[in-house]
């Protein structure tokens, strides 16, 4: 599967052409109603969640002031709702909410109902966030700003959640209310109930899940949180690695400490500091003069590698070295971050490391874990230092496309330090082999427990010392679904009708509402998987295509008019 997909620049005008020129009276009513809340109430209803700070952090008051946003967000939907309800005649909007605290967050779902008949359609959206990173970039102050997208310059909506996923929210909304205006008065609903849902946790615990557990899953849904069509989600694993810090070497300089900036282990931080101590001012002085010279000089393992800016400063005792983030963050992509940005963890681990190495610092546990992590990926991000164990592509996640490594989050405390990896991993890295046709995720768990121990006995081996440790959570399995199915040909048929062109299938690495729910595709906002700039999702200067969003609210609501239709038909 290519990373992007092409699609020519004329779909979105060619798309609102079909939309004002066909269809019966009704029909056209309905469109420029759609068309006019496009128009008139996206960018101002988005831009008013993009202001609430909906994201989780290690912070003991950090969920409760998640619950006192969402219930913000929850409470500014339903006055539209109910000023909405206010023009219609037998057709409104019905909220509902379903809600139970779990052990470390709550579990809450909440949206709204068109009808109440037995078959149920859904529409799926998150309100939640990761956290916004530096704030310096304004976060939480939505704003339109032009940018260079698709070979032309596009308006965007810049802000935390604007496209992942507060954006698609509001659209969904739209469409929801589109439809009302439409079958208000009618019986077209009869038999059939079409879900709104915003999940509140869709970037830590996935409530949906746990709500359908108790009301069952609709019969066909779009999770509209990726982009158009996600054939194939990776499977997910979230290992810890730890060396023991030692006491301080007695003499010479070293890494006192090596820390990302808090954060998602599915986000590529924005920034890494390493501070390097010792017992020699003269020394530290002249690593300080000319640590940014040497930085600069180091030769990566890919002569082509783009390294992370380097700032360097005096901090009492320490030299204080400081990487910057370019490119994408998503935790997904590393490979997108690596042939077009920086990752500020690569590039700092991968050079301290080589001091290590040289006697230019002296080893403890901070240095053993940056010589690791040099030793197992490098630059790398699709395993290519150890093959046989961390390499893997296949059918459906091809090459160029297979497992990935994301080296996120390094923190040193008193005890230890840890290195926390972001992996979204192929077919060939689960412990049961896909059998070609059936849907949805694979039963089983991942090898990874064996190939992590194999991975550091090598190390061991390779380079005698601190022994490296590893602990490891198989978050989920992969899940693939077949183009050909029912529910994949209804939506491509939309597509067509909505867009004028073929729909794209797409294998991803990020994990959706979807997964593990087979009546249940991701589709959805995007048109593209080029998650960096100047889309950035899960970064700096998070954007959304305005264009591109209304164009896709447009195929979801010809999706949705698709499933009325043909209520009976299943």
């Amino acid at each position: 599967m290519k990373r992007v997909l092409v699609h020519h620049a004329r779909l979105a005008v060619a798309a609102l052409v079909f939309f004002a020129g066909c269809g019966g009276s009704d029909g056209d009513n309905s469109r420029s109603f759609l068309e006019r809340m496009l128009a008139q109430q996206f960018v101002s209803e988005a831009s008013h969640l993009v202001t609430l700070q909906t994201y989780r952090t290690e912070d003991p008051k950090s969920e409760q002031r998640m619950v006192d946003n969402l219930a913000g967000a929850r409470n500014y939907l339903m006055r539209l709702a109910e000023e909405f309800n206010r023009g219609q005649k037998t057709l409104k909007l019905e909220p509902f909410e379903w809600r139970r605290e779990g052990p470390s967050q709550t579990q809450w779902v909440f949206g709204f109902r068109l009808g109440s008949g037995p078959k149920k359609v859904a529409i799926l959206t998150h309100l939640d966030t990761v956290p916004p990173g530096n704030a310096d970039w304004r976060p939480f102050e939505p704003r339109v700003e032009t940018r260079d997208y698709r070979g032309a310059a596009q308006p965007f909506l810049v802000g935390l959640g604007a496209v992942d996923d507060k954006g698609p929210a509001v659209l969904g909304f739209i469409v929801m209310r589109a439809l009302a205006k439409l079958y208000d008065g009618t019986n077209a609903l009869d038999g059939l109930a079409i879900e709104l849902i915003f999940d509140t946790s869709e970037e830590t615990d996935f409530s949906t899940a746990y709500y359908f557990q108790e009301v069952g899953v609709p019969d066909f849904g779009i999770v509209f949180d990726a982009a158009w069509t996600v054939r194939a989600e990776k499977g997910v694993e979230r290992p810890i690695f730890t060396v023991p810090l030692g006491a301080a070497p007695s003499n010479g300089l070293f890494i006192e400490a090596f820390n990302s900036a808090p954060g998602a282990t599915n986000q590529i931080p924005d920034t890494v500091t390493a501070r390097i101590n010792g017992d020699d001012e003269a020394a530290l002085d002249r690593l300080a003069a000319n640590v940014a010279d040497l930085y600069q000089q180091y030769g990566f393992d890919d002569p082509q590698y783009r390294r992370a800016p380097l700032e360097v400063s005096r901090d009492a005792k320490a030299v204080v070295l400081t990487t910057k983030v370019i490119g994408a963050q998503h935790g997904s992509v590393p490979d997108e971050n690596r042939a077009k940005g920086a990752s500020p963890v690569v590039s700092l681990a991968n050079f301290l490391a080589h001091l290590v190495d040289d006697g230019t610092l002296a080893q403890n546990g901070v240095g053993r874990m940056l010589e690791f992590m040099a030793w197992g990926w490098g630059t790398t991000v699709f395993g290519e230092k150890h093959p046989d164990l961390l390499e893997r592509h296949d059918q459906v996640f091809e090459q160029g496309n297979g497992t990935t490594y994301a080296l996120t989050r390094v923190t040193t405390s008193p005890q230890d330090v840890t290195l926390r990896i972001d992996i979204r991993y192929a077919l060939g890295h689960h412990s049961v082999a896909w059998d070609g046709k059936t849907e949805g995720q694979l039963p089983g768990t991942s090898i990874f427990p064996d190939v992590f121990g194999q991975l550091v006995s090598r190390f061991q081996q390779d380079r005698p010392g601190q022994a490296v440790t590893v602990t490891t959570v198989n978050a989920a399995s992969p899940d693939v679904r077949d183009p050909q199915s029912p529910r994949f040909r209804r939506i491509s048929a939309a597509y067509e009708r909505a867009v004028g062109a073929p729909m794209p299938l797409a294998a991803i690495g990020g994990g959706t509402d979807a997964k593990g729910q087979v009546n249940l595709v991701a589709a959805g906002s995007l048109f593209t998987l080029g998650f960096g700039p100047p889309i950035n999702l899960h970064g700096l200067n998070e954007g959304a295509p305005i264009e591109d969003l209304k164009l896709s609210a447009r195929i979801l609501y010809q999706i949705m008019l698709d499933e009325i239709a043909n209520k009976t038909a299943r």
